[in-house]
């Protein structure tokens, strides 16, 4: 069982704010094995990503076509990705991610994966939202 399976498990209620800087970042609320996280600060969620993928090599971030090693790293972000909504849909757990409050992405138990299916390659994982998913920064999908 993944970390972010768990958690959702035993959550049945709550609320955390992430702030830097004196602003607000993230809001989390959990809700009955639903879990809504609302960025607040787009550059939160690009600086995250990015930290992610440094992490898997050491360096500078170079762009996708001159790093074939980042192309491996953001292709085993995607498998992780789907393979946690996945298994969230199997617990009944949702995880909403949403921009100043305009959903994006549905993963887990309430996805209703249509066309974006195709895309994904799961009916666990919903996008809701191209545009907004895409000024997030978020080309992992």
């Amino acid at each position: 069982m993944q970390l972010v399976t768990m958690i959702g498990q035993m959550l049945e209620s709550g609320k955390l704010k992430i702030s830097a800087n004196g602003k607000e970042d993230l809001e989390v609320t959990a809700v009955n094995k639903r879990i809504d996280v609302n960025l607040k600060d787009k550059d939160f969620i690009k600086d995250l990503i990015a930290e992610v993928l440094k992490s898997r090599k050491e360096g500078t971030i170079q762009t996708i076509k001159e790093s074939p090693e980042r192309i491996k790293a953001v292709k085993s972000m995607r498998n992780t990705v789907i393979e946690t909504a996945d298994e969230l849909r199997q617990a009944g757990i949702t995880i909403t991610l949403s921009y100043k409050t305009d959903i994006v992405a549905t993963a887990g138990a309430q996805a209703s994966a249509g066309i974006s299916r195709l895309v994904t390659g799961t009916k666990s994982l919903e996008i809701n939202n191209l545009s907004k998913l895409a000024e997030l920064g978020i080309h992992i999908l």
